[in-house]
């Protein structure tokens, strides 16, 4: 049975305001398993934040809430020494690199080496590395996506799988079918909801075979080299125009729990059938709600409908 928990992406700005405050408010509430989310790891080896391992986790312990993941990013640039000290110190053994970056089938082999080789050494530190999926690694190499060709070209005791559902199903697959197919490999789920009244469209990379394949010189995803990465996870928008239209559209796109159109029982299910998953994970990556706080609060409501979860 799948236990529910939280990344604390979800209050991204409320950690931003008082990291420790927010942490205190997620207990309160009930999650009991968090997944940190570190996007300035080249400055920072623990959750992102500057909170030392052993008040994080102190601040857990007096709501009976552990870390069970934690998200770095940029992981290729991060110190996995002190990585792994940050995570052995508040209980954690999952590692995850939420994003790559692809741009042609020479690069994608050669990051499949860098995975192995990292998660090599994250294994002899006790630690499992997990990749976890937006939509662009359901594009495609020589007919076979990204994600096939991550699962086909890495050790399974060096890389394991975060199943994001919404971005699976965004980058038009069905996210139960994908589950069938990458089965064990899959050790969490990250789960969202997407809104009926969305401004985007749900598949966003297209229908045929010829939409879906890479073409030369196009790149997809984001590394350690981004403007994002180097300024510690804060996104540089520019005055564009079209650009700040993509960003007001995409985020319709984005709904609480039980209030979209996901198959989210089936989801569950599945995961329950054929993974090795134990957490499923509430992401939430925009909201039209007062706060991220009422966002994570309504999502537990509506997780609460499904049967094959827990909470303790």
């Amino acid at each position: 049975m799948l236990k529910v928990g939280l990344i604390l992406y979800s209050v991204r700005d409320e950690m931003a305001k008082d990291a420790i405050d927010t942490v205190k408010k997620v207990g309160e509430l009930g999650y009991k398993y968090i997944e940190t989310c570190n996007h300035n790891a080249i400055n920072d080896p623990g959750c992102g934040f500057g909170i030392p391992a052993g008040q994080l986790k102190e601040t857990l312990d007096q709501f009976g809430t552990k870390v069970i993941s934690t998200h770095i990013f940029p992981l290729e640039k991060a110190d996995l020494d002190k990585v792994a000290e940050y995570n052995h110190i508040v209980g954690n053994h999952n590692i995850v690199n939420p994003m790559g970056k692809f741009s042609t089938y020479d690069d994608l082999m050669q990051q499949c080496e860098q995975f192995n080789a990292i998660g090599k050494k994250l294994h002899e530190e006790g630690l499992t590395f997990i990749y976890h999926n937006h939509e662009f690694e359901y594009r495609t190499f020589n007919g076979k996506t990204i994600m096939e060709h991550l699962y086909d070209n890495t050790d399974p005791d060096y890389l394991s799988f975060e199943l994001d559902t919404f971005w699976t199903m965004r980058g038009a697959k069905n996210p139960v079918e994908m589950i069938k197919k990458f089965g064990k490999r899959i050790k969490l789920i990250h789960q969202k909801d997407f809104a009926w009244d969305s401004l985007q469209e749900i598949n966003l990379i297209g229908l045929t075979p010829e939409d879906r394949e890479m073409k030369p010189g196009e790149i997809v995803g984001m590394n350690g080299n981004s403007s994002y990465a180097k300024n510690g996870g804060k996104s540089i928008i520019s005055k564009d125009e079209a650009e700040a239209e993509y960003r007001r559209r995409r985020q319709t796109s984005f709904t609480e729990i039980g209030t979209g159109i996901m198959p989210i029982q089936s989801i569950i299910d599945a995961a329950n059938e054929y993974t090795d998953a134990k957490y499923i994970i509430l992401e939430q990556d925009a909201t039209r709600m007062p706060t991220q706080i009422d966002s994570i609060k309504k999502s537990m409501e509506g997780f609460k409908k499904f049967t094959g979860i827990e909470w303790s």
